[in-house]
């Protein structure tokens, strides 16, 4: 059989990625396997029946050799078992975070030996609204003890996203910054093409009429790579994490979250995709956000294609690959383009 897939997926708890790698195990129909390093720590901690057992929101408090020694004894188990495994399974997940936050202190949760013999052939960092993270910590033991704010956990997941591509910069292997919420099966298309979407729209004042049309339109990108490969069109929808509106977010936290937002779609999303597709529904208006995401991937060597209702456009409206006057001229010249780009993006 051909050589098993091997992939690093990170992401600071809360962000969803055990539930990620479990549902792309179930995806790929029973051929991949999943190692969550995490769990695989505590567990080697009760590992000396002598001794009290190491009550997990304490595990981090060891001191940082022991924390090493352990870590190696765990990447050393894991070792064994992708040698293993990779005689039957065709893809292998190692679930992973780049660093903790403990105590206000940043350790890194790694070591380049460790990277090096693992050899992944693909990196992903799961990312996730930082209200969504602060609930799901809060509901562990170690989550509760430490109590971090919005944006202790917006630097932290920053710290993780650059820490992991600089991991693929090193082993000159791909990268990519994903929502927590995206399709799994994305990294199915990801292995094969390095063909990805970063859809666009206008999002701060569109309506729920809107919305739904945005959401029809996603819907037949979608169908598009189903028709043209079995599995939906790989897309990023910056919705899947909506900005924080609720209240008692302090002005700080407020600054960090708007800023961490521009900072996620103009310079993770739009740097490791391949193409962008901005849409905008029939009524709405010139989004800012949309123009400088277009701008920005026009700039960086992006194919984009801007689908605008209207015979009169700003001559900046020219700074994109092609501009589509409505939905039924974009996708009657949507379907060929990307097959051939999929194959041009081949890995």
């Amino acid at each position: 059989m051909a050589k098993a897939k091997k992939i690093v997926v990170t992401g600071i708890p809360g962000t969803g990625s055990t539930e990620f790698c479990t549902k792309y195990i179930e995806g790929v129909d029973g051929v991949g396997k999943s190692y969550n390093l995490g769990d695989k720590l505590l567990e080697i901690a009760q590992q000396a029946p002598q001794k009290p057992p190491v009550p997990a929101e304490n595990l981090i408090n060891m001191h940082p050799r022991l924390l090493s020694a352990l870590g190696d004894r765990v990447f050393d188990n894991v070792l064994a078992l992708i040698n293993k495994d990779q005689r039957s399974h065709d893809r292998l997940l190692v679930d992973m975070h780049a660093q903790f936050f403990w105590g206000d202190v940043f350790t890194n949760a790694y070591d380049w030996r460790h990277l090096a013999q693992l050899n992944a052939d693909l990196y992903v960092t799961l990312i996730e609204k930082p209200s969504t993270i602060q609930e799901r910590q809060l509901l562990t033991p170690q989550g509760r003890l430490q109590n971090h704010d919005l944006r202790d956990l917006l630097l932290w997941q920053n710290s993780e996203v650059n820490i992991t591509a600089g991991w693929a910069a090193n082993f000159s292997k791909p990268h990519y910054v994903l929502p927590g919420r995206q399709d799994p099966l994305t990294i199915e298309s990801l292995l094969s093409s390095a063909f990805l979407i970063y859809f666009q729209m206008p999002m701060t004042d569109a309506n729920g009429e809107a919305d739904l049309k945005i959401t029809a339109f996603k819907e037949k990108l979608l169908s598009i790579g189903r028709q043209l490969t079995g599995s939906p069109t790989p897309l990023i929808d910056p919705r899947t994490i909506d900005i924080e509106s609720g209240a008692g977010v302090s002005p700080k936290e407020e600054r960090a979250i708007r800023l961490q937002t521009i900072h996620r779609d103009l310079n993770w999303y739009i740097a490791e995709s391949s193409d962008q597709v901005a849409y905008y529904p029939p009524g709405t208006t010139l989004s800012k956000g949309v123009s400088d995401e277009t701008t920005r991937g026009y700039e960086t060597g992006k194919n984009v294609f801007v689908i605008y209702p209207s015979e009169h456009t700003s001559p900046f409206m020219d700074i994109a690959t092609r501009v589509f006057t409505s939905e039924a001229e974009f996708f009657d010249f949507y379907p060929d383009y990307m097959l051939q780009r999929m194959q041009t993006l081949s890995r």
